[in-house]
C-alpha cells in the first residue's frame, strides 16, 4: 500500500510537475514568442518611420539622390531585406534592392494595399526569393496630403530561429525537472511555482508595456538562468524603448523645427512685395515667391526644375545676370530691365542678384530679386514734364529778361530817331549802340538754338592735356593779376579719347572762367585729368570705370550756395553781373553728346569742383546722373 501510494504520489508528483512545465512552457513560450514578435514588429516600425523621417524633406524636393543613399542606409541594418520609397503616383522613387525598378509601379496586392495606406501597415508576405517577411508601409504627409509612402521589408528568420531556441530551452528544462523530479518532486514543485507564477506576471506587464520588470532568481538551475534571461530581455526592451522614444522625440522636435522654419520662411517670401527667384548650382529654377508668379506668369509648380535660360528666354538679360553670378559669385545690383511676361506684355523692373549661401558658407545657388518699377517710371515721367514746363518758363522768363534791356535801348532810339537823326552826335550813339544790342540779342538767339538744336559735331582724337592747356592760356594773366595758384595733376597714361576738340574746349574755357570768377580774392586752381575710378559719377550704373576717363577742375573760391545747386546747369541762372548763365547748360549739353557726364561738389566758403567722366569712343547720349553738393 506504502508503495502504491508512493508510486500514487511520484505519480501525482510527476503528473504534477509534467502539467506544471507543460503551463510553463506554454505560457513562457506564448509570452516570449509574443514578446519576440512584438519588438521585431516595433523595430520595423521605428526603422520605416525613421526612413520616412529623413525622406520627408527629399521627396518635397525631389531629390533621389538623397532618397537612394536613405534607402541603402536603412537596408544595411540588422534583417532589413529591402527598403523602398514611393512616391504619390505608387511609382518607385529608391529601391535598395532592385534600383533598376525606380520610375515604376510595383504590382500584387501586398504592393498595392501598402501603396494606397493612408496610415501605417503591416504585412505579412513572401519574397520572390522565399523568404518571409513582415512588410511595413508608413505614408508620407504633407499638410495632410499623401506626398509618398515609405516600404521596408524585416526578415521573420533570426525571429523564428528566436523562438525556436525558446522553445528548445524550455523544451531541456522540462526534461531536466522530470528526471530530477522523483524525490525532489515536492522541493521542485515548491521552488517552480513561485518564478513561474513571477514570470507570468513579468511577461504579462512587459506585454502590456510595462518594460521595467525584474525577477530575482531564487536558483541558479534552469529556472533561475530563465529569470535571469527575462531580466537581460526586459532591460533590454526597456532600453531600446527608451532609446527610440527619445530618438522619435530628438526627430520630431527637428521636424517641428523644420517645419516651423519653412513655414515662416514661406510667409515672408510670400509677403513680400518683390519678386524673388532661386536657381540652383546647375541653372535650375527652385522657387518663385507669389510676386514673382505675378509679375512673369509661370507657375511655381511648372516653373520649378527648368533651366533659368529656357523659362525666361522672351528676357534673355534676366537668364545672363543669374548665370553670371552663378559663375562669378559676385553681386550684381539695381540692374534696369524691360521684362516679357508669358502673356506677351512687357513692363520695367529693377532686378538684382546675389549668391545664394547655405551652412558653413556652402554654394547652394543664386538668388535673384524683381522690383517693378512701372508706377516708379510713371512718377519719373510725370516729374520729368513737370521740370520741362518748370524749365521752360525759367527760359521763357530768362530770355524774356536777357533781351528786354537791349529792345528797351532800341525802343529809345526809334522813339527819338525823327527827332535827333539830324544830330551828328545822335547818329553815332545810334551808329554804336544799336548794331551792339543786336549783336547781344543775336548771340543770346544763337546761344539759345546751339543749346535746342541736336549735336552735330565732329569726332577726331583729343588729347585732354593739350586741349585743358589751351583753356588755361587764356587766362594766364590773370592767374597773376588774381593771386591765383595753378596746380596741373595730368596722369602720365591718359589716353587720348575721340570727341569735339572744338565743344570741349569751350567746355573747358567755360569751368576755367567759372573758376577764376569764384576765386576774386585769389585762391588755387587744380586741373586734374586722369582715369575714371569707382565713386565716379557714371551715366548708368551698370557702366564701370574701365575705358573711361575724368577731368576735374577744382577751386578754393566761396562756393556754390545749396540752395543753388538744383539750378547750377539750368540757362539764364548766373551769379556773375554780366553773364548770360548759358555757359554751364551748354557745357552740359557738349558732355551729355559725348555719351558722358558732368556734375559738382561744393561746400560753402571752400571751394567748387567740376568733374567730367568721358568714354575713350563715345557711346550714344544718355540721361546725366544727379548733381548732389558736397
Amino acid at each position: 500500500m506504502i508503495r502504491s501510494l508512493r508510486a500514487k504520489l511520484l505519480l501525482g508528483t510527476f503528473l504534477v510537475i509534467v502539467l506544471v512545465m507543460t503551463a510553463v512552457i506554454v505560457v513562457v513560450e506564448h509570452r516570449q514568442r509574443a514578446a519576440i514578435i512584438g519588438e521585431v514588429q516595433r523595430r520595423g516600425e521605428v526603422l520605416a518611420r525613421n526612413l520616412a523621417a529623413i525622406s520627408y524633406t527629399p521627396l518635397l524636393l525631389y531629390n533621389f539622390t538623397a532618397l537612394e543613399q536613405n534607402v541603402v542606409r536603412v537596408a544595411a541594418e540588422h534583417d532589413v531585406v529591402y527598403a523602398v520609397v514611393l512616391d504619390a503616383d505608387a511609382k518607385v522613387a529608391a529601391h535598395s534592392r532592385y534600383p533598376e525598378r525606380v520610375g515604376l509601379p510595383l504590382r500584387g496586392a501586398v504592393q498595392e494595399r501598402a501603396a494606397d495606406t493612408p496610415e501605417p501597415l503591416t504585412q505579412e508576405t513572401v519574397t520572390s526569393a522565399g523568404e518571409a517577411v513582415y512588410d511595413f508601409a508608413v505614408p508620407v504627409l504633407v499638410d495632410g496630403r499623401k506626398w509618398g509612402t515609405v516600404r521596408l521589408g524585416l526578415s521573420k528568420r533570426r525571429m523564428e530561429n528566436e523562438i525556436r531556441r525558446t522553445r528548445l530551452e524550455l523544451g531541456a528544462l522540462t526534461l531536466v525537472t522530470l528526471l530530477l523530479g522523483g524525490a525532489a518532486a515536492a522541493l521542485v514543485a515548491r521552488r517552480i511555482a513561485r518564478p513561474v507564477q513571477q514570470l507570468a506576471k513579468g511577461a504579462a506587464a512587459i506585454s502590456r508595456g510595462e518594460l521595467n520588470q525584474r525577477i530575482e532568481p531564487s536558483t541558479a538551475d534552469e529556472i533561475g538562468r530563465l529569470a535571469a534571461a527575462f531580466n537581460h530581455m526586459a532591460a533590454q526592451l526597456l532600453h531600446q524603448r527608451t532609446a527610440l522614444e527619445e530618438a522619435h522625440a530628438g526627430l520630431r522636435r527637428q521636424f517641428e523645427e523644420l517645419a516651423d522654419l519653412k513655414s515662416y520662411t514661406d510667409n515672408i517670401l510670400g509677403s513680400l512685395t518683390s519678386g524673388i527667384v532661386t536657381i540652383d548650382l546647375d541653372g535650375r529654377v527652385v522657387t518663385l515667391n507669389p510676386t514673382a508668379e505675378l509679375l512673369t506668369g509661370f507657375f511655381r509648380g511648372e516653373a520649378a526644375g527648368r533651366y533659368c535660360t529656357e523659362l525666361f528666354a522672351h528676357t534673355p538679360e534676366l537668364s545672363d545676370l543669374l548665370t553670371e553670378t552663378l559663375a562669378s559669385h559676385a553681386p550684381t545690383a539695381g540692374v534696369p530691365l524691360t521684362l516679357r511676361r508669358r502673356n506677351g506684355s512687357s513692363l520695367p523692373i529693377e532686378f538684382s542678384t546675389a549668391p545664394l549661401k547655405g551652412g558653413e558658407g556652402k554654394d547652394l545657388g543664386v538668388i535673384g530679386v524683381f522690383r517693378d518699377l512701372t508706377l516708379l517710371r510713371q512718377l519719373e515721367s510725370d516729374l520729368r514734364r513737370s521740370d520741362r514746363l518748370a524749365a521752360l518758363g525759367t527760359l521763357a522768363a530768362g530770355f524774356a529778361h536777357e533781351i528786354k534791356n537791349p529792345l528797351t535801348s532800341l525802343l529809345t532810339f526809334s522813339r527819338r530817331l525823327d527827332r535827333g537823326f539830324d544830330d551828328p552826335n545822335f547818329r553815332a550813339r545810334f551808329g554804336s549802340v544799336v548794331p551792339r544790342e543786336l549783336e547781344r540779342i543775336n548771340g543770346i538767339v544763337e546761344s539759345l538754338l546751339e543749346l535746342a538744336r541736336p549735336p552735330r559735331m565732329t569726332f577726331g582724337l583729343v588729347r585732354l592735356p593739350e586741349l585743358l592747356e589751351r583753356a588755361l592760356e587764356l587766362y594766364v594773366d590773370q592767374f597773376d593779376d588774381k593771386r591765383v595758384e595753378l596746380v596741373r595733376e595730368y596722369a602720365r597714361d591718359v589716353p587720348s579719347i575721340q570727341g569735339d576738340k572744338d565743344a570741349l574746349y569751350r567746355v573747358f574755357v567755360n569751368l576755367v572762367a567759372n573758376a577764376l570768377d569764384a576765386m576774386p580774392n585769389g585762391g588755387r586752381l587744380t586741373v586734374r585729368a586722369g582715369w575714371a575710378v569707382t565713386g565716379d559719377p557714371m551715366p548708368s550704373a551698370r557702366w564701370r570705370p574701365a575705358n573711361r576717363v575724368k577731368v576735374e577742375v577744382e577751386d578754393t573760391g566761396v562756393g556754390i550756395e545749396p540752395s543753388d545747386t538744383d539750378r547750377i546747369f539750368n540757362p539764364f541762372y548766373t551769379t556773375r553781373d554780366n553773364g548770360t548763365g548759358l555757359g554751364l547748360a551748354l557745357a552740359h549739353k557738349v558732355v551729355q553728346d559725348h555719351g558722358g557726364v558732368i556734375s559738382f561738389k561744393s561746400a560753402r566758403g571752400r571751394g567748387t569742383t567740376f568733374t567730367i567722366v568721358l568714354a575713350l569712343v563715345p557711346d550714344p547720349p544718355v540721361a546725366v546722373a544727379d548733381e548732389t553738393p558736397r
